[in-house]
């Protein structure tokens, strides 16, 4: 069953959608309602539905704004747009958001459901080609078993070293030139034996392959029209049998998302956030960077640049040059002998307590801690 969320001002129209659908001869539910878009966020952020049905004007946070905050709080929720006539060239530039539909009124009980019905189908197709993460977690646990058994097939403790948030952060953002950087830096841990490493290869191409689907969905398209490879898992399998497929494949999987990100997008931003992206990833051990000398550096005022930051990325200055800097500490505390203090020198932290506790609120360990448990794997990939 598919839960579904109704937003809309017009007790009218709520009740026809309410009244006129019998929800229990479908395969969906009627979760919840709500007359204005504030109301409506505070119920969806607890009821979780599967599908939003949204006015586009309504007091106090319309249906664009409604859908804006949702998508980012829930990438996967489906929402449909209702539309005025005068509204709709308006609501269909609102594709940009990650709308599913726009219906126009009055919308009869028969296209309503038939709407649900193609936006349930994808769900469900979906489902069908992003990796299962229940499989992954069942072969993850067998190769542990083998492991135990005496067969070395790989660590599935590795899988920890690949942020799928920080990669689809990358890729939103990657230019053209960027694509050999990015695999590289993804697929080092795999190593030189390939066929050591089935399930970590299988893991990583699905974080591609999921990163790649939010942002072409982000933008009203589907994945399956611009891959340039079947995603059935035969295909799959066989793309991931041997470094030179695997790579030729991402490679032409990540030009044809960048040719449909930048075919479909304004830009009017895109370069403002590369551009400060770069400067923060360039410039995140000074302890002077900061919101104000990076609006300096990229031509915009501080308050501009962190209402920016925040529509473009979902997350704010301050927690995108604290990821950055944890990241690299990560790397000195598993590669170097470097003490904590100077690590947190080395990456911007001018306080080493300081630097202990916003270390471990990020990754749960503490400095001390995420060493000895990143030398502990070492000890176990050697033995």
């Amino acid at each position: 069953m598919y839960k579904v969320f109704l937003a809309e001002d017009e007790i009218v129209v709520r009740e026809g959608i309410r009244n006129n659908i019998h929800w229990e001869e479908t395969s969906f539910i009627l979760a919840g309602e709500a007359p204005d878009g504030e109301m409506a966020l505070a119920m969806i952020q607890d009821i979780k539905p599967d599908i939003l049905i949204t006015d586009i004007r309504m007091p106090f946070m319309d249906g664009l704004a409604l859908s804006r905050i949702v998508k980012k709080a829930f990438p996967w929720l489906k929402i449909i747009i209702l539309s005025g006539h005068d509204e709709f060239e308006y609501a269909r530039e609102a594709i940009s958001i990650g709308i599913e539909e726009y219906l126009l009124k009055p919308v009869s009980a028969q296209e309503m459901l038939s709407t649900l019905n193609k936006v349930a189908k994808r769900i469900d197709e979906e489902k069908e080609t992003l990796l299962s993460i229940a499989d992954l977690k069942t072969k993850i646990r067998s190769a542990q078993d083998s492991q135990g058994e005496g067969k070395n097939i790989f660590d599935p403790a590795d899988l920890l070293n690949i942020d799928g948030d920080m990669l689809f952060t990358k890729l939103k953002y990657a230019a053209k030139k960027d694509i050999n950087y990015i695999i590289e830096e993804y697929t080092v841990i795999l190593g030189n034996n390939w066929s050591e490493n089935p399930i970590l290869v299988y893991f990583l191409f699905g974080e591609i392959i999921i990163s790649v689907s939010k942002i072409i969905e982000a933008l009203g398209g589907d994945i399956k029209e611009i891959v340039p490879f079947s995603l059935n898992r035969e295909n799959v399998q066989e793309i991931i049998s041997t470094p030179g497929l695997f790579y030729e494949n991402i490679r032409l999987l990540l030009s044809a998302m960048i040719e449909f990100r930048d075919s479909h997008t304004k830009g009017r931003y895109q370069l403002v956030i590369v551009k400060a992206r770069e400067y923060i990833d360039n410039n995140f051990a000074n302890t002077e960077i900061s919101l104000f000398s990076t609006a300096t550096h990229v031509g915009i005022s501080p308050n501009h640049l962190s209402a920016v930051f925040v529509q473009e990325t979902g997350e704010n200055y301050i927690e995108y040059l604290t990821k950055v800097r944890i990241e690299k500490a990560k790397q000195l505390l598993a590669d170097t002998a470097m003490k904590s203090a100077d690590i947190a020198n080395e990456t911007g932290f001018s306080d080493p307590h300081y630097f202990s506790n916003i270390f471990k609120k990020n990754t749960g360990f503490s400095p001390r801690e995420f060493r000895l448990l990143q030398n502990s794997k070492k000890t176990h990939n050697v033995s």
